[in-house]
């Protein structure tokens, strides 16, 4: 009798203990709800008053010096692309915006893309930051890799029009560009990962190691230079112990990633083939390469 005298009040309070926690989640839950909901309402008043300031800080520019700011901005594109150089963001709020709020970067930015495009059949094309480890494989180019903030002029000009019969290419610019698409070929269908003698012992088949034509390693240290390729030291063990030049590998740099679709490149290697090319050319292509080709 005592212990169930004992036992009795005990389920109620347990249950009571129970409806108390309970309401005690539900109650944190709606709590939780509201932050969020108010979170979420900031966030979007934020970026709204962003956009506001900025229509507001365009709107402090008269027409002819905001004229003049993209005009300054597609000066500055075409200058660095001239020299083969990428043109940081930093690099235009200091030079075109000067004295003015980053308020007007947007704004100014927008408007000399479409100038560029209208005019030259360019754009700036956002660099994309490295995204390899030890390994060849890479992400394809897409808006969710990480970028550098670090611009290059794009051609977005239609198909037609860019026909090499209707490029003036000068002869040593020809030469040096050719040169290029095979060397990137080549990191294409080796896993996108070269070696330095990997790479020598293609010159060498190709009797483009010791020709008068190209100094090979001016040539390949201006490619890094210009952002063609990249080139890094490697820690790997598979390297010819005769080798007298350092352990290095050679991958796709940023500028290829934007400049040289990888379309257009496997229809580069498909042309070389002519009537050879084998018939499991696409399987290929896809096990060195890592990517799936469209049927």
């Amino acid at each position: 009798m005592d212990d169930e005298t004992e036992a009795g009040p005990s389920r109620p309070t347990r249950r009571t203990a129970l409806r108390k926690e309970g309401a005690g989640n539900i109650r944190k839950r709606r709590r939780q709800d509201e932050e969020e909901s108010e979170a979420s309402s900031n966030e979007e008043g934020s970026v709204d008053q962003h956009s506001t300031l900025t229509e507001k800080a365009a709107q402090k520019l008269t027409a002819e010096e905001l004229e003049r700011k993209i005009k300054d901005v597609v000066r500055l594109a075409l200058f660095t692309e001239f020299r083969k150089q990428p043109i940081k963001r930093e690099e235009i709020v200091k030079k075109v915006l000067r004295e003015h709020s980053r308020a007007y970067y947007e704004i100014v930015f927008d408007k000399a893309q479409e100038r560029l495009e209208d005019i030259f059949g360019m754009r700036l094309a956002e660099l994309p930051k490295k995204s390899f480890g030890t390994g060849g494989a890479r992400k394809p180019v897409n808006n969710k890799e990480k970028t550098l903030k670090t611009y290059v002029l794009k051609n977005v000009l239609p198909q037609e029009y860019k026909e090499t019969d209707i490029i003036n290419w000068g002869k040593n610019e020809q030469d040096i560009m050719g040169l290029l698409t095979v060397i990137l070929s080549l990191i294409h269908v080796n896993g996108r990962v070269l070696s330095n003698d990997q790479l020598t012992h293609y010159f060498r088949r190709l009797y483009l190691d010791g020709n008068d034509k190209f100094d090979l390693e001016k040539v390949l240290s201006t490619f890094v230079k210009q952002g063609y390729l990249d080139r890094q030291k490697t820690s790997g063990t598979d390297q010819s112990q005769n080798s007298e030049q350092d352990p290095l590998e050679y991958r796709w740099g940023p500028r290829a990633k934007i400049e040289m679709p990888e379309n257009n490149l496997i229809k580069f290697i498909r042309a070389l083939f002519g009537h050879d090319v084998p018939p499991d050319f696409d399987k290929q292509i896809e096990r060195s390469s890592g990517i799936e080709l469209a049927s």
